[in-house]
């Protein structure tokens, strides 16, 4: 017959558990805080991205008078058909 493992086996086998389970949820607060440093890098460099854009175009006369054209052109924004004037 097998002996039963005594109390403070069975306690040693628990805290290893726990302390498995720690490791787990501290890796997963590691990763959501790198989650939000990544977040806020990308963030930074879509308004960088943006910014370069504008700079861009408006330092180009020629991008400048195709962006005047299209607005004169398509307008604010789209035209629903039973709003069009005849």
């Amino acid at each position: 017959m097998s002996e039963q493992p005594d109390r403070y086996e069975l306690r040693a086998r628990q805290l290893r558990i726990l302390a498995g389970l720690h490791r787990k949820r501290a890796a997963e607060l590691d990763m959501a805080a790198e989650a939000a440093l990544a977040t806020r890098s990308m963030r930074r460099f879509a308004e960088l991205l943006t910014e370069a854009e504008v700079r861009q175009l408006s330092e180009h006369p020629d991008l400048a008078e195709l962006n005047v054209q299209l607005e004169g052109f398509y307008g604010d924004g789209p035209v629903r058909p039973d709003e069009e004037s005849t």
